[in-house]
């Protein structure tokens, strides 16, 4: 939310939209890089009844960007746990889009809201902010930073503040806005606070420091990108962390414990295509499915489905999920691997020197399913 606004004080709570998961954390003395960001699947409520195991992965990538930020730029605890409980007040920790600023809806986001022409996790406002442009606004990285630059001005002042003094005085909200969600504030930071961040060198002048991991939210969308390949996505990275078991997996979820690589994707591709499309448990057949549409590897897109086949081999042996690219530029792919690791994200260069195929998946009918805008978070009016 932009300084210049007024809004009315009621809060939100964060929307639980993960199943209950019961996955079982084996400790490492490894130290806690990027790649092993904590799962929240643990657990950890709170006394505002908030909990961050009822977040997302796409809402965890977003507080965890929020922590990662802020300790690159040497914020103190305090401000980093005020910049957490501005997402979760703004937006649940959502890169949301707007229907009232129609070009924002060109960019890969998290929800499509319709709170005045307030876009991103921190719901910067178009109309006072929009020479920054509107790449910029849909970043979440950039808000993010945008928060912390605000903090950065007010010099010594805003280590004097409480958390939710310093998330009013940034946000310009009504009085007592951010009091609510500073339980579930701290409990990411702690969740985060461990994670090595790597170099903390600051960007160029006017530039973002990158935050922690891959995000595809904020990318302008390409005609390849499209609601279902997110929603795909989505469905199975609901399952980051959980073991692989051989033959596990089906439309209802898990069996067993677990996925193996053609359990998860048939359950993706179920799910994002609300049941009409049922893929068979073996990846050749997956790849010979009636709704299959074989792709050019430089054309794949998000949520494409890659299938993997060894030299000399007619039949597929692996497939997963194309992620997007990361930060660095790599291809990446969401899958279940093999025996004794879990549903992961990893490099696609894994697979160099294996035939890859591509293939989309159409549901029947055609078109895809839109998304509805949601109310503005906390009912402004102004």
């Amino acid at each position: 939310m932009d300084a210049t606004k007024t809004v009315a004080a009621t809060t939100i709570g964060i929307p639980v939209v993960m199943l209950l998961l019961l996955i079982i954390l084996v400790a490492v003395d490894e130290p806690v890089t990027c790649a092993m960001a904590p799962s929240a699947a643990a657990g950890m409520g709170g006394e505002t009844g908030a909990s961050a195991a009822g977040l997302s992965e796409s809402q965890l990538r977003l507080a965890r960007d929020g922590v990662i930020i802020g300790i690159r730029r040497g914020m103190p605890e305090t401000v980093i746990v005020a910049e957490l409980a501005a997402q979760a007040t703004e937006s649940s920790f959502r890169n949301l889009a707007n229907t009232n600023v129609p070009e924002s809806l060109n960019y890969a986001n998290d929800g499509v809201g319709a709170d005045h022409d307030s876009v991103g996790p921190h719901q910067i406002r178009v109309s006072i902010r929009g020479h920054a442009g509107l790449a910029n606004l849909m970043n979440p990285t950039w808000q993010i930073n945008w928060f912390y630059d605000r903090a950065a001005a007010l010099g010594a002042a805003a280590t004097q503040m409480s958390a939710p003094e310093l998330a009013q005085a940034i946000e310009r909200s009504a009085p007592n806005a951010y009091g609510a969600q500073m339980d579930l504030a701290r409990q990411l930071y702690a969740m985060f606070a461990d994670i090595d961040p790597g170099p903390a060198t600051p960007g160029p002048a006017g530039g973002a420091v990158p935050g922690c991991g891959t995000t595809g939210s904020g990318a302008p969308l390409t005609a390849q990108d499209s609601e279902f390949g997110r929603a795909v996505i989505e469905h199975a990275e609901r399952w980051l962390g959980l073991p692989y078991v051989w033959g596990g997996g089906d439309t209802d979820g898990p069996t067993d414990g677990g996925f193996d690589c053609s359990g998860l994707t048939l359950y993706a591709i179920y799910h994002a295509s609300h049941g009409r499309i049922r893929l068979p448990h073996y990846t050749q057949a997956q790849q010979d499915h009636p709704s299959a549409q074989p792709v050019p590897f430089g054309e794949k897109a998000p949520g494409d489905l890659i299938f993997f086949t060894s030299p000399g081999s007619s039949d597929s042996h692996h497939v997963g999920i194309y992620y997007g690219r990361g930060e660095d530029g790599q291809d990446l792919l969401l899958h279940a691997p093999t025996t004794g690791q879990n549903v992961t994200v990893t490099s696609l260069s894994g697979w160099a020197g294996e035939r890859m195929d591509v293939r989309r998946y159409t549901p029947p009918g055609g078109g895809e399913r839109g998304q509805s805008p949601e109310p503005g978070p906390r009912g402004r009016t102004v």
